[in-house]
């Protein structure tokens, strides 16, 4: 972005949003993690786990983000053309990246083209120009609008085979359509960022959007933004369980009632964190989620190549099964073993981004 777009982010920074930020990259280092299970794994399919409520999150914080840092941009500024290329920039940066990320997983010839990263860019634009062209009302009907359509799409258009409505895993209408996407898919036939639930995820941006422009409207006056974000979340918490009984929260699509319930959970976890931070002034145990918060793109890409690097076999096993072996042998539980490897690969994932954060590093894309 220009200088004027920085200095409106800065000036309208909070430190409740950049505890949260961390607190998500965290999360998503801690459920990427080898040996993961129960909450801390995905869903099979439908229902949410803890670890189904990290990417909502982080698309949330940078629907948040946008709407603070854009608090002043609008369609008729004399700086919107420089804003908007830096815009364009960081979203190609950003898709290249989850590219780069991606072939850790595969190999060049079988590059996969959607992922986290690329999702984040795509969502990030589109939001973006929300923010800058429409108004509030537009923005919220645009939101409706498109999971309304989406629903409907699922429920009434079949896929070859399959009837309409029907929601198997890798057996319905949005999965069926990821077939046509170059490169790897996730699983096989199908991607859990696939190409017609980017539409979804888009929503889920907005509602950072609404979530940003209501501490925006609160002028200040954090607790009636606490107030107003906790109703919000509550309310579109609510919508997205009720519409759960006829279109289950299933992440791997991003179904509209789990596009409501995550974006209404994120909400009322940012209401209490700018309560705990912002407005009660408490630091205890924030310092570590603002660090990897400072560089949280950064970390998101040295834990996967961290990850790869202890699964890296040598002379027929690598760091990550000799831990397993051993400390199976030593008399840990499954639950034991799996829990001390999280923490210290947490650990591990933590000394490139203090080493960053003590030199005032901050890797902006």
């Amino acid at each position: 972005m220009t200088n004027t777009a920085d200095n409106t982010e800065k000036k309208n920074r909070l430190l409740s949003l950049d505890v949260f930020r961390g607190l998500t990259i965290m999360a998503m280092i801690v459920a990427n993690s080898p040996n993961t299970y129960g909450e801390l794994s995905h869903a099979y399919w439908d229902g949410i786990h803890f670890a189904d409520l990290i990417f909502p999150f982080f698309i949330l914080i940078v629907g948040v983000a946008i709407s603070l840092g854009f608090k002043n941009i609008h369609a008729d500024s004399p700086n919107l053309k420089p804003v908007l290329q830096k815009v364009w920039k960081r979203t190609c940066i950003m898709f290249a990246l989850g590219l780069v990320v991606n072939l850790f997983y595969t190999h060049f010839e079988q590059v996969r083209i959607l992922g986290v990263l690329q999702r984040i860019a795509v969502v990030y634009l589109v939001c973006c120009y929300l923010a800058v062209y429409c108004s509030v009302r537009t923005i919220i009907k645009t939101g409706i609008a498109l999971l309304v359509l989406y629903w409907l799409f699922v429920l009434f258009v079949p896929a070859p085979g399959l009837p309409a409505g029907h929601l198997e895993r890798g057996e319905n209408i949005i999965n069926w359509f990821d077939r046509f996407m170059p490169g790897m898919l996730w699983r096989g036939e199908w991607d859990p960022e696939g190409l017609l639930s980017t539409f979804p995820s888009v929503v889920t941006g907005i509602m950072g959007i609404l979530m940003g422009r209501i501490i925006i409207a609160a002028k200040g006056e954090l607790r009636d933004a606490v107030m107003h974000l906790f109703l919000f979340g509550f309310l579109t918490f609510c919508a997205g369980c009720v519409w759960s009984l006829g279109f289950p929260f299933i992440k791997q699509i991003w179904s509209s009632s789990f596009v409501l319930a995550t974006g209404g959970i994120g909400a009322m976890i940012l209401a209490v964190m700018v309560w705990y931070t912002d407005i009660k002034g408490h630091r205890a145990g924030t310092a570590i989620p603002v660090i990897f918060g400072a560089n949280a793109i950064t970390a998101y890409v040295l834990h996967v190549i961290i990850e790869k690097c202890l699964d890296w076999e040598i002379a027929g096993t690598s760091v990550h099964a000799a831990w397993v072996e051993w400390s199976l042998q030593a008399g840990f539980s499954e639950f034991a073993s799996a829990t001390t490897w999280v923490v210290m690969f947490v650990g591990i994932c933590f000394i490139p981004v203090y080493w960053l954060y003590r030199k005032q590093i901050f890797i902006k894309i």
